[in-house]
């Protein structure tokens, strides 16, 4: 079974990209379509990993305890039936382990939910999260995931753009 995942363009902020043949990195975000990725990525598995275990940074920056952060995001599963995507949710909020926000990609997958639309969900969910500080992007660890399988002067040039380092991420398989 593969998964969509998303990484949708907001502004320049970076949270999607496509698969689609003779595109420039560039094109597939400002397109903002999806990649597909086997349930058993270990990449993308140990990005979701990453992603949990620094949660905790993440709700700090968010509760404004970290000097020149915004534009928070976290990335989540919509399951439908046997399909899974993963969307990108601005406008982020929380209260203990409640976390609310708007979905910020239009759906490929399931019909469930809609581009826009508010959820409400928990904290154990969150696959990724993202914020910029002082102009640069900090988390986005499925982005790396999915950056390092593309053409890499291309995802390079992209992440040069958006401030985005990946100095961690696994190389792809």
């Amino acid at each position: 079974m593969t998964r969509a995942f998303f990484l949708a363009a907001a502004g320049l902020a970076l949270f999607g990209l496509s698969a689609a043949f003779a595109e420039t990195v560039t094109q597939k975000a400002q397109r903002d379509t999806t990649l597909k990725a086997r349930d058993d990525d270990p990449a993308m598995k140990a990005a979701f990993a990453k992603a949990q275990d620094s949660l905790p940074d993440f709700i700090e920056a968010l509760d404004g305890k970290v000097g020149g952060a915004s534009n928070f995001a976290v990335k989540v599963p919509i399951i439908q039936g046997n399909q899974t995507e993963y969307f990108w949710l601005n406008e982020i909020s929380h209260r203990g382990e409640r976390f609310t926000g708007k979905i910020n990609n239009r759906p490929e997958l399931v019909g469930n939910v809609t581009f826009g639309q508010q959820l409400t969900f928990l904290k154990s969910r969150i696959r990724d999260w993202g914020y910029y500080r002082d102009g640069k992007l900090q988390g986005n660890f499925t982005t790396c995931v999915l950056l390092a399988k593309e053409n890499q002067e291309e995802a390079q040039e992209l992440k040069e753009r958006i401030g985005l380092t990946c100095e961690d991420a696994a190389p792809a398989q």
